[in-house]
Protein backbone atom coordinates (compact mmCIF):
# COMPACT_ATOMS: atom_id res chain seq x y z
CA UNK A 1 0.00 0.00 0.00
CA UNK A 2 2.95 2.15 0.89
CA UNK A 3 4.57 1.84 -2.31
CA UNK A 4 1.14 2.68 -4.44
CA UNK A 5 0.73 5.80 -2.40
CA UNK A 6 4.31 6.52 -3.09
CA UNK A 7 4.13 5.79 -6.65
CA UNK A 8 1.26 8.48 -6.99
CA UNK A 9 3.30 10.71 -4.98
CA UNK A 10 5.98 10.94 -7.71
CA UNK A 11 3.52 10.77 -10.65
CA UNK A 12 1.47 13.60 -9.43
CA UNK A 13 4.88 15.86 -8.43
CA UNK A 14 6.17 14.59 -12.34
CA UNK A 15 3.18 15.95 -13.56
CA UNK A 16 3.36 18.97 -11.69
CA UNK A 17 7.07 19.70 -13.03
CA UNK A 18 5.90 19.34 -16.31
CA UNK A 19 2.66 21.69 -16.03
CA UNK A 20 5.56 24.32 -14.37
CA UNK A 21 8.40 24.30 -16.96
CA UNK A 22 8.81 26.81 -19.40
CA UNK A 23 8.75 26.06 -23.21
CA UNK A 24 9.47 22.89 -24.68
CA UNK A 25 11.38 22.71 -27.69
CA UNK A 26 11.53 19.93 -30.10
CA UNK A 27 14.67 18.05 -30.82
CA UNK A 28 15.35 16.38 -33.72
CA UNK A 29 15.26 17.51 -37.80
CA UNK A 30 13.78 20.72 -39.27
CA UNK A 31 11.46 17.60 -41.68
CA UNK A 32 10.56 15.79 -38.70
CA UNK A 33 8.90 18.75 -36.96
CA UNK A 34 7.37 19.66 -39.64
CA UNK A 35 5.97 16.47 -40.42
CA UNK A 36 4.52 16.54 -37.23
CA UNK A 37 3.24 19.75 -37.25
CA UNK A 38 1.64 18.69 -40.78
CA UNK A 39 0.03 15.93 -38.82
CA UNK A 40 -1.23 17.62 -35.63
CA UNK A 41 -2.50 20.34 -37.60
CA UNK A 42 -0.08 22.75 -35.62
CA UNK A 43 1.81 25.97 -36.16
CA UNK A 44 5.41 25.78 -35.52
CA UNK A 45 7.18 28.48 -33.30
CA UNK A 46 10.80 28.45 -34.62
CA UNK A 47 13.53 30.43 -32.29
CA UNK A 48 16.29 31.05 -35.35
CA UNK A 49 19.61 32.47 -32.80
CA UNK A 50 23.15 32.07 -32.52
CA UNK A 51 26.06 31.42 -30.11
CA UNK A 52 27.21 34.56 -30.20
CA UNK A 53 23.71 36.49 -29.88
CA UNK A 54 23.45 38.35 -26.49
CA UNK A 55 19.31 39.19 -26.87
CA UNK A 56 18.89 35.20 -28.30
CA UNK A 57 20.55 34.62 -24.62
CA UNK A 58 18.53 37.12 -22.63
CA UNK A 59 15.31 35.13 -24.07
CA UNK A 60 16.84 31.72 -23.45
CA UNK A 61 17.75 32.32 -19.93
CA UNK A 62 14.72 35.16 -18.85
CA UNK A 63 12.15 34.59 -21.19
CA UNK A 64 11.32 31.24 -22.55
CA UNK A 65 12.06 29.60 -18.90
CA UNK A 66 8.86 31.35 -17.76
CA UNK A 67 5.97 29.09 -16.37
CA UNK A 68 3.72 31.37 -18.68
CA UNK A 69 5.54 31.57 -20.99
CA UNK A 70 5.44 27.74 -21.60
CA UNK A 71 2.15 27.14 -20.13
CA UNK A 72 1.26 28.93 -23.74
CA UNK A 73 3.28 27.99 -26.04
CA UNK A 74 2.96 24.22 -25.37
CA UNK A 75 -0.20 24.07 -25.68
CA UNK A 76 -0.78 26.13 -28.53
CA UNK A 77 2.27 25.38 -31.04
CA UNK A 78 5.06 22.43 -31.58
CA UNK A 79 8.31 24.76 -30.59
CA UNK A 80 11.67 24.36 -32.12
CA UNK A 81 15.01 26.01 -32.31
CA UNK A 82 17.59 26.04 -34.45
CA UNK A 83 21.33 27.97 -34.58
CA UNK A 84 21.37 29.60 -37.89
CA UNK A 85 25.36 29.09 -37.90
CA UNK A 86 24.98 25.30 -37.63
CA UNK A 87 24.67 22.57 -40.72
CA UNK A 88 20.89 22.69 -40.06
CA UNK A 89 20.42 25.82 -39.40
CA UNK A 90 22.26 27.34 -42.85
CA UNK A 91 19.43 25.06 -44.64
CA UNK A 92 16.74 25.74 -42.79
CA UNK A 93 18.00 30.11 -43.31
CA UNK A 94 18.12 29.29 -47.17
CA UNK A 95 14.36 29.23 -47.18
CA UNK A 96 13.65 31.02 -43.65
CA UNK A 97 16.04 34.59 -43.78
CA UNK A 98 17.01 35.77 -40.75
CA UNK A 99 18.07 39.27 -41.10
CA UNK A 100 18.53 39.79 -37.75
CA UNK A 101 19.00 37.79 -34.54
CA UNK A 102 17.12 36.56 -32.96
CA UNK A 103 14.44 35.74 -35.44
CA UNK A 104 11.51 34.50 -34.63
CA UNK A 105 8.90 32.74 -36.77
CA UNK A 106 5.57 30.93 -36.76
CA UNK A 107 5.19 28.01 -39.51
CA UNK A 108 2.06 26.37 -40.54
CA UNK A 109 2.25 22.31 -41.56
CA UNK A 110 2.21 23.50 -45.13
CA UNK A 111 5.54 25.41 -44.78
CA UNK A 112 4.22 28.49 -44.73
CA UNK A 113 5.07 31.62 -42.79
CA UNK A 114 2.68 32.53 -40.61
CA UNK A 115 4.10 35.40 -38.92
CA UNK A 116 7.91 36.51 -38.14
CA UNK A 117 9.21 38.70 -35.38
CA UNK A 118 12.84 39.92 -35.24
CA UNK A 119 14.64 40.83 -32.12
CA UNK A 120 14.03 40.23 -28.11
CA UNK A 121 10.86 40.70 -26.40
CA UNK A 122 9.49 40.21 -22.46
CA UNK A 123 7.04 37.69 -21.51
CA UNK A 124 4.06 39.27 -22.41
CA UNK A 125 4.88 40.58 -25.72
CA UNK A 126 5.92 36.23 -26.69
CA UNK A 127 2.28 35.67 -25.11
CA UNK A 128 0.43 38.52 -26.97
CA UNK A 129 2.04 37.80 -30.28
CA UNK A 130 1.42 34.10 -29.72
CA UNK A 131 -2.15 34.91 -29.35
CA UNK A 132 -3.11 36.93 -32.42
CA UNK A 133 -1.17 33.44 -34.28
CA UNK A 134 -3.31 31.22 -32.87
CA UNK A 135 -6.37 33.17 -33.13
CA UNK A 136 -5.79 33.33 -37.15
CA UNK A 137 -5.10 29.38 -37.03
CA UNK A 138 -8.41 29.17 -35.29
CA UNK A 139 -10.07 30.79 -38.43
CA UNK A 140 -8.29 29.52 -41.19
CA UNK A 141 -5.36 31.70 -41.29
CA UNK A 142 -4.58 35.56 -40.99
CA UNK A 143 -5.61 36.30 -44.34
CA UNK A 144 -8.92 35.20 -44.44
CA UNK A 145 -9.31 36.73 -40.61
CA UNK A 146 -8.32 39.60 -41.96
CA UNK A 147 -10.84 39.15 -44.73
CA UNK A 148 -13.52 38.82 -42.56
CA UNK A 149 -12.91 41.55 -40.57
CA UNK A 150 -12.43 43.97 -43.67
CA UNK A 151 -15.45 42.67 -45.89
CA UNK A 152 -17.91 42.72 -42.28
CA UNK A 153 -17.95 39.08 -42.33
CA UNK A 154 -16.92 38.63 -38.70
CA UNK A 155 -19.24 37.87 -36.29
CA UNK A 156 -19.30 39.56 -32.45
CA UNK A 157 -17.62 36.63 -31.03
CA UNK A 158 -15.06 36.49 -33.98
CA UNK A 159 -14.39 40.65 -32.90
CA UNK A 160 -14.42 39.96 -29.55
CA UNK A 161 -11.84 37.19 -29.60
CA UNK A 162 -9.77 38.98 -31.93
CA UNK A 163 -9.87 42.08 -29.02
CA UNK A 164 -9.17 39.39 -26.09
CA UNK A 165 -5.60 38.24 -28.35
CA UNK A 166 -4.83 41.68 -29.86
CA UNK A 167 -1.39 42.92 -28.99
CA UNK A 168 -0.52 46.77 -27.67
CA UNK A 169 -0.35 47.70 -31.58
CA UNK A 170 -3.89 45.62 -33.04
CA UNK A 171 -5.82 46.64 -29.24
CA UNK A 172 -7.12 50.13 -30.52
CA UNK A 173 -8.62 48.69 -33.77
CA UNK A 174 -9.59 46.08 -32.16
CA UNK A 175 -11.79 47.76 -29.35
CA UNK A 176 -13.11 50.26 -32.06
CA UNK A 177 -14.32 46.82 -34.42
CA UNK A 178 -15.98 45.27 -31.17
CA UNK A 179 -18.14 48.80 -30.28
CA UNK A 180 -19.03 49.12 -34.06
CA UNK A 181 -20.97 45.61 -34.24
CA UNK A 182 -22.90 45.83 -30.76
CA UNK A 183 -26.57 46.68 -31.02
CA UNK A 184 -27.50 50.34 -29.71
CA UNK A 185 -28.97 49.23 -26.74
CA UNK A 186 -25.03 47.28 -25.40
CA UNK A 187 -23.28 50.72 -27.35
CA UNK A 188 -24.87 53.10 -24.80
CA UNK A 189 -25.70 50.56 -21.63
CA UNK A 190 -23.89 51.20 -18.63
CA UNK A 191 -22.18 47.88 -18.75
CA UNK A 192 -20.42 49.03 -22.01
CA UNK A 193 -16.71 49.09 -20.27
CA UNK A 194 -15.04 48.73 -23.95
CA UNK A 195 -16.33 52.44 -24.70
CA UNK A 196 -13.57 53.29 -21.87
CA UNK A 197 -10.85 51.65 -24.09
CA UNK A 198 -11.66 53.39 -27.23
CA UNK A 199 -8.63 55.52 -27.97
CA UNK A 200 -8.77 55.50 -32.25
CA UNK A 201 -10.70 57.83 -33.65
CA UNK A 202 -12.75 56.38 -36.29
CA UNK A 203 -15.51 58.79 -37.64
CA UNK A 204 -18.28 56.00 -38.40
CA UNK A 205 -18.00 54.94 -34.98
CA UNK A 206 -18.21 58.94 -33.15
CA UNK A 207 -21.08 59.59 -35.37
CA UNK A 208 -22.72 56.51 -34.26
CA UNK A 209 -22.39 57.16 -30.74
CA UNK A 210 -23.15 61.02 -30.92
CA UNK A 211 -26.57 60.06 -33.02
CA UNK A 212 -27.64 57.28 -30.67
CA UNK A 213 -26.83 59.85 -27.63
CA UNK A 214 -28.95 62.29 -29.01
CA UNK A 215 -31.91 59.84 -29.57
CA UNK A 216 -32.20 58.68 -26.22
CA UNK A 217 -31.86 62.15 -25.24
CA UNK A 218 -35.16 62.56 -27.61
CA UNK A 219 -37.22 59.33 -26.02
CA UNK A 220 -38.20 60.29 -22.92
CA UNK A 221 -35.82 57.99 -21.02
CA UNK A 222 -34.10 60.54 -18.77
CA UNK A 223 -36.66 61.71 -17.85
CA UNK A 224 -35.99 59.17 -14.88
CA UNK A 225 -33.99 60.07 -12.45
CA UNK A 226 -31.71 56.97 -12.05
CA UNK A 227 -31.89 56.12 -15.95
CA UNK A 228 -30.59 59.56 -16.48
CA UNK A 229 -27.88 59.24 -14.04
CA UNK A 230 -26.60 56.08 -15.50
CA UNK A 231 -26.78 57.39 -18.97
CA UNK A 232 -24.72 60.77 -18.15
CA UNK A 233 -21.96 59.15 -16.08
CA UNK A 234 -21.90 55.96 -18.65
CA UNK A 235 -22.36 57.80 -22.46
CA UNK A 236 -22.75 61.08 -21.98
CA UNK A 237 -19.46 62.18 -20.21
CA UNK A 238 -17.35 58.96 -21.66
CA UNK A 239 -18.29 60.60 -25.40
CA UNK A 240 -17.81 64.11 -24.38
CA UNK A 241 -14.32 63.14 -22.97
CA UNK A 242 -13.33 60.98 -26.38
CA UNK A 243 -14.59 64.34 -28.59
CA UNK A 244 -12.30 66.38 -25.84
CA UNK A 245 -9.06 63.44 -26.72
CA UNK A 246 -9.33 63.71 -30.45
CA UNK A 247 -9.78 67.12 -30.97
CA UNK A 248 -6.02 67.13 -28.73
CA UNK A 249 -5.28 64.82 -31.16
CA UNK A 250 -6.34 66.47 -34.20
CA UNK A 251 -4.10 69.42 -33.10
CA UNK A 252 -1.35 67.37 -32.54
CA UNK A 253 -1.15 65.89 -35.44
CA UNK A 254 -2.12 69.09 -37.81
CA UNK A 255 -5.13 66.99 -39.07
CA UNK A 256 -7.82 69.43 -40.26
CA UNK A 257 -10.43 66.99 -41.79
CA UNK A 258 -10.43 64.96 -38.43
CA UNK A 259 -11.15 68.41 -36.38
CA UNK A 260 -13.58 69.78 -38.29
CA UNK A 261 -15.44 66.15 -38.21
CA UNK A 262 -15.62 66.93 -34.54
CA UNK A 263 -16.70 70.50 -34.69
CA UNK A 264 -19.94 68.60 -36.34
CA UNK A 265 -20.03 66.25 -33.67
CA UNK A 266 -19.73 68.78 -30.91
CA UNK A 267 -22.37 71.24 -32.48
CA UNK A 268 -25.04 68.17 -32.20
CA UNK A 269 -24.63 67.84 -28.32
CA UNK A 270 -25.27 72.05 -28.52
CA UNK A 271 -28.31 71.51 -30.03
CA UNK A 272 -29.59 69.42 -27.52
CA UNK A 273 -27.68 70.00 -24.65
CA UNK A 274 -30.63 72.00 -22.78
CA UNK A 275 -32.36 68.26 -22.85
CA UNK A 276 -30.02 66.60 -20.78
CA UNK A 277 -28.43 69.69 -18.67
CA UNK A 278 -30.66 71.37 -16.70
CA UNK A 279 -29.25 74.38 -17.22
CA UNK A 280 -29.01 74.02 -21.08
CA UNK A 281 -25.64 74.72 -21.20
CA UNK A 282 -23.46 72.19 -22.70
CA UNK A 283 -20.38 74.58 -23.19
CA UNK A 284 -18.14 76.35 -19.52
CA UNK A 285 -16.75 79.10 -20.64
CA UNK A 286 -13.30 79.54 -22.94
CA UNK A 287 -12.20 81.49 -19.83
CA UNK A 288 -12.73 78.78 -17.36
CA UNK A 289 -11.54 75.92 -19.93
CA UNK A 290 -9.57 73.05 -17.11
CA UNK A 291 -7.77 70.40 -17.66
CA UNK A 292 -9.83 67.45 -16.24
CA UNK A 293 -12.85 68.62 -18.83
CA UNK A 294 -11.07 69.37 -22.06
CA UNK A 295 -11.84 71.28 -25.56
CA UNK A 296 -15.07 69.35 -25.84
CA UNK A 297 -16.14 72.41 -23.70
CA UNK A 298 -14.44 75.27 -25.58
CA UNK A 299 -16.35 77.13 -28.60
CA UNK A 300 -15.15 76.28 -31.93
CA UNK A 301 -13.40 79.79 -32.18
CA UNK A 302 -11.45 78.26 -29.49
CA UNK A 303 -10.49 75.39 -30.80
CA UNK A 304 -9.60 76.64 -33.94
CA UNK A 305 -7.05 79.00 -32.73
CA UNK A 306 -5.11 76.38 -30.48
CA UNK A 307 -4.88 74.28 -33.87
CA UNK A 308 -3.58 77.20 -36.18
CA UNK A 309 -1.10 78.95 -33.54
CA UNK A 310 0.00 75.19 -32.44
CA UNK A 311 0.70 74.01 -36.21
CA UNK A 312 1.68 77.33 -37.34
CA UNK A 313 -0.68 77.49 -39.96
CA UNK A 314 -3.83 79.56 -41.48
CA UNK A 315 -1.66 83.16 -40.56
CA UNK A 316 -4.47 84.91 -42.35
CA UNK A 317 -7.11 82.92 -40.33
CA UNK A 318 -5.44 83.35 -37.57
CA UNK A 319 -4.92 87.28 -37.53
CA UNK A 320 -8.54 87.84 -38.06
CA UNK A 321 -10.00 85.80 -35.68
CA UNK A 322 -8.03 86.05 -32.73
CA UNK A 323 -8.84 90.16 -32.32
CA UNK A 324 -12.62 88.44 -32.32
CA UNK A 325 -11.91 86.39 -29.90
CA UNK A 326 -9.93 88.75 -27.58
CA UNK A 327 -13.44 91.24 -27.68
CA UNK A 328 -15.81 88.62 -27.14
CA UNK A 329 -14.11 87.04 -23.98
CA UNK A 330 -13.58 90.87 -22.67
CA UNK A 331 -17.03 91.84 -23.07
CA UNK A 332 -18.27 88.16 -21.72
CA UNK A 333 -15.52 88.15 -18.42
CA UNK A 334 -15.44 92.13 -17.67
CA UNK A 335 -12.08 92.22 -15.74
CA UNK A 336 -14.26 94.58 -13.30
CA UNK A 337 -16.76 91.55 -12.28
CA UNK A 338 -13.66 89.00 -12.40
CA UNK A 339 -11.97 91.35 -9.66
CA UNK A 340 -14.78 91.48 -7.34
CA UNK A 341 -15.39 87.48 -7.68
CA UNK A 342 -11.72 87.31 -7.07
CA UNK A 343 -12.13 89.56 -3.61
CA UNK A 344 -15.15 88.10 -2.62
CA UNK A 345 -14.80 84.40 -3.11
CA UNK A 346 -11.06 83.93 -2.46
CA UNK A 347 -8.92 86.68 -1.07
CA UNK A 348 -11.68 87.49 1.77
CA UNK A 349 -11.91 83.94 2.36
CA UNK A 350 -8.30 83.12 2.47
CA UNK A 351 -8.19 86.17 5.08
CA UNK A 352 -10.61 85.15 7.62
CA UNK A 353 -9.27 84.01 10.99
CA UNK A 354 -10.15 80.51 11.93
CA UNK A 355 -10.29 79.35 8.46
CA UNK A 356 -9.56 75.51 8.16
CA UNK A 357 -7.59 73.71 5.87
CA UNK A 358 -10.20 72.36 3.96
CA UNK A 359 -11.66 75.67 2.89
CA UNK A 360 -8.31 77.11 2.29
CA UNK A 361 -8.00 74.39 -0.53
CA UNK A 362 -11.43 75.13 -2.11
CA UNK A 363 -10.66 78.49 -2.24
CA UNK A 364 -7.00 78.13 -3.30
CA UNK A 365 -8.91 76.12 -5.90
CA UNK A 366 -10.83 78.96 -7.37
CA UNK A 367 -7.69 80.23 -8.36
CA UNK A 368 -7.62 78.14 -10.97
CA UNK A 369 -10.07 80.06 -13.39
CA UNK A 370 -8.10 80.56 -16.72
CA UNK A 371 -4.85 78.08 -15.81
CA UNK A 372 -5.42 76.85 -19.61
CA UNK A 373 -6.94 80.15 -21.57
CA UNK A 374 -4.95 82.79 -19.79
CA UNK A 375 -1.24 81.14 -21.00
CA UNK A 376 -2.52 80.45 -24.38
CA UNK A 377 -3.30 84.05 -24.89
CA UNK A 378 -0.18 85.28 -24.24
CA UNK A 379 1.13 82.66 -26.59
CA UNK A 380 -1.90 83.63 -29.21
CA UNK A 381 -1.06 87.31 -28.51
CA UNK A 382 3.01 86.42 -29.20
CA UNK A 383 1.75 84.57 -32.10
CA UNK A 384 -0.07 87.33 -33.50
CA UNK A 385 2.67 89.96 -32.97
CA UNK A 386 5.12 88.21 -35.09
CA UNK A 387 2.71 87.74 -37.93
CA UNK A 388 1.29 91.45 -37.73
CA UNK A 389 3.30 94.62 -38.62
CA UNK A 390 5.02 96.63 -36.10
CA UNK A 391 3.03 99.46 -35.97
CA UNK A 392 1.67 101.40 -32.41
CA UNK A 393 -1.63 100.04 -33.16
CA UNK A 394 -1.12 96.60 -32.97
CA UNK A 395 1.44 96.95 -30.04
CA UNK A 396 -0.84 98.67 -27.87
CA UNK A 397 -3.25 95.63 -28.72
CA UNK A 398 -1.45 93.52 -28.19
CA UNK A 399 -0.33 94.54 -24.55
CA UNK A 400 -4.01 94.67 -23.74
CA UNK A 401 -4.87 91.57 -24.31
CA UNK A 402 -1.69 89.93 -22.43
CA UNK A 403 -2.96 92.44 -19.50
CA UNK A 404 -6.46 91.23 -19.49
CA UNK A 405 -5.09 87.74 -19.32
CA UNK A 406 -3.18 88.77 -16.45
CA UNK A 407 -5.80 90.46 -14.56
CA UNK A 408 -8.59 87.98 -15.54
CA UNK A 409 -7.01 85.74 -12.39
CA UNK A 410 -4.40 87.77 -11.09
CA UNK A 411 -3.73 85.14 -8.60
CA UNK A 412 -2.65 82.49 -10.83
CA UNK A 413 0.76 83.41 -10.75
CA UNK A 414 2.12 81.50 -13.23
CA UNK A 415 0.45 83.64 -16.30
CA UNK A 416 2.42 87.00 -14.64
CA UNK A 417 5.96 85.50 -15.72
CA UNK A 418 4.97 84.69 -19.46
CA UNK A 419 2.95 88.05 -19.49
CA UNK A 420 5.75 90.31 -18.01
CA UNK A 421 8.05 88.68 -20.22
CA UNK A 422 6.26 89.55 -23.38
CA UNK A 423 5.28 93.20 -22.29
CA UNK A 424 9.17 93.82 -21.74
CA UNK A 425 10.14 92.28 -25.44
CA UNK A 426 7.93 94.64 -27.12
CA UNK A 427 9.01 97.71 -24.80
CA UNK A 428 6.63 97.75 -21.66
CA UNK A 429 8.80 97.98 -19.31
CA UNK A 430 7.06 99.75 -16.48
CA UNK A 431 4.03 97.49 -17.31
CA UNK A 432 6.09 94.46 -16.96
CA UNK A 433 7.36 95.18 -13.57
CA UNK A 434 3.65 96.45 -12.25
CA UNK A 435 2.47 92.86 -13.44
CA UNK A 436 5.35 90.95 -10.87
CA UNK A 437 4.94 93.31 -8.12
CA UNK A 438 1.65 92.67 -8.24
CA UNK A 439 1.81 89.01 -9.26
CA UNK A 440 4.13 88.75 -5.78
CA UNK A 441 1.93 90.76 -3.51
CA UNK A 442 -0.69 88.24 -4.17
CA UNK A 443 1.12 85.11 -3.88
CA UNK A 444 1.55 86.52 -0.44
CA UNK A 445 -1.61 87.76 0.34
CA UNK A 446 -2.99 84.59 -0.50
CA UNK A 447 -0.45 82.59 1.66
CA UNK A 448 0.82 80.47 -1.41
CA UNK A 449 3.46 78.50 -0.54
CA UNK A 450 4.92 77.61 -4.32
CA UNK A 451 8.45 78.96 -3.03
CA UNK A 452 9.44 77.63 -6.73
CA UNK A 453 7.16 80.27 -8.67
CA UNK A 454 8.16 82.99 -5.90
CA UNK A 455 11.57 82.72 -6.85
CA UNK A 456 10.88 82.85 -10.59
CA UNK A 457 8.44 85.87 -10.54
CA UNK A 458 11.26 87.22 -8.03
CA UNK A 459 13.99 86.58 -10.66
CA UNK A 460 11.82 87.84 -13.45
CA UNK A 461 11.41 91.25 -11.58
CA UNK A 462 15.17 91.72 -11.26
CA UNK A 463 15.48 90.70 -15.14
CA UNK A 464 13.18 93.46 -15.76
CA UNK A 465 14.55 96.07 -13.23
CA UNK A 466 17.71 95.37 -15.23
CA UNK A 467 16.40 95.67 -18.92
CA UNK A 468 17.57 92.14 -19.22
CA UNK A 469 15.11 89.74 -21.79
Amino acid sequence: MKKVVLLLVCVMFASLSVEAQGVKFESGTWDKVLAQAKKKNKVVFVDVYTTWCGPCKQVATKVFPQEKVGAFYNSNFINYKIDAESPEGKKFTEKYPADAYPTFYFINGKGDVVHKMTGAGNAEHFISEGRMIALYERHGGKDNFVAAVKNGTADRDMLYEYYQSANERNKPAAVNLCLKAMPTEELISKNNKLLEEMSLYDKELMTRLVDETMKVSNDGRILDEKFYGDFIYYTVFPVQYHISRFLKQSIQTANWEWLNELLVLKAKFADYGGKIYPNGNVLDGDLDISRGRGLFFATPQYIKLCYWAENRVGEEEFKVEFPRFMERLMQEYPLDTLMKAEKDRVIDEIRKEGQTEFLKSFARGILKRGELTTPRIVEWTDYFWKLSPSDEKTKESCREWVLYAFNANRLYGETAFYVADFLARIGYFEDAKTVLEQAIYFQKDIRSDNKALMKELEWKLRDVNNRKL
